[in-house]
């Protein structure tokens, strides 16, 4: 090629055209990473066209986090098959971290959709159609840790992170039929934490779509009796039955309010 058909660039053009700084362009000449074409006797460095696909790949290849030192190894031994190998790797690196971001997207997401669900929150009893859910369970909580079993708390928590189960909706808890009947109003069966349905963990069950009779507290957790009171007298005097698990979904919490009378807990118990 004759090298008057050659367009030359500045320092200052090429960093231009590259969209960086004219000092990114004196480094990695400095660490013979990326060089001028040309040199003249009074210092001016020039860059060709060609070199534009050059500092592209360069500059691709540190925006993916790699460092200076791996890509200049890379581009001293460049070869169609070691570029295959490179940007397969890449490839695969970049599809982790969209799926990374879709999943805290889907975290930020539900946490929304919870916060929103206790916007317009009632203090009156009623029956609501629910849909089926994807939970996973706690083994059964040791009753005679009251208030709380922390260790099978704890222990659920660190599972559903280390097997990224967890999607933002916090940890609730579930009364069984004879929770509902025991004397004591603290009475818990399991925590568990709703999941994505496509979860393909073993220990994911499915909450049942149905009728349930749903109520709503404003307050600490101490306070639940008094809303499991109004809902049982509520399925009492409208001839319902029992026939599934209450479920205790908290709204607000700590994260949200700083008030813990500002708490809302909804409670949901199914009947037919």
């Amino acid at each position: 090629m004759n090298e008057y058909s050659i367009k030359y660039f500045s320092t200052g053009e090429f960093a231009a055209l590259c969209n960086v700084h004219k000092k990114t362009l004196f480094h990695y000449d400095d660490i013979d990473l990326f060089k001028p074409e040309k040199v003249m006797d009074n210092g001016y460095r020039y860059y060709s066209t060609y070199q534009l696909e050059v500092f592209n790949v360069i500059y691709t290849l540190k925006d993916l986090g790699m460092p200076l030192k791996e890509i200049k190894e890379f581009m001293d031994k460049r070869t169609p098959q070691n570029v295959v190998e490179l940007f397969t790797y890449e490839t695969n690196e970049i599809e982790k971290e969209i799926n990374r971001l879709k999943r805290k997207q889907e975290i930020i997401f539900n946490k929304i959709k919870v916060i929103n669900k206790a916007k317009n929150i009632t203090d009156k009893i009623f029956i609501e159609k629910q849909d089926e859910d994807y939970i996973i369970l706690t083994s059964p909580i040791d009753k005679s840790k009251y208030p709380y079993d922390t260790d099978t708390y704890m222990s659920h928590l660190d599972y559903c992170y280390s097997n990224d189960l967890y999607i933002g909706y916090p940890v609730g808890s579930i009364k069984t039929i004879e929770d509902l009947k025991s004397e004591n109003p603290y009475d818990y069966s399991y925590y568990y934490t709703k999941v994505n349905k496509n979860s393909v963990d073993e220990n994911v069950i499915i909450k049942p779509e149905g009728t349930y009779v749903v109520g709503y507290l404003k307050g600490y957790y101490e306070n639940t009796p008094t809303i499991y009171n109004k809902i049982l007298k509520y399925i009492n005097e409208n001839n319902l039955t029992i026939i599934g698990y209450a479920y205790e979904d908290v709204l607000l919490d700590e994260v949200t309010v700083k008030n813990i009378n500002e708490y809302v807990i909804k409670v949901s118990i199914q009947v037919m």
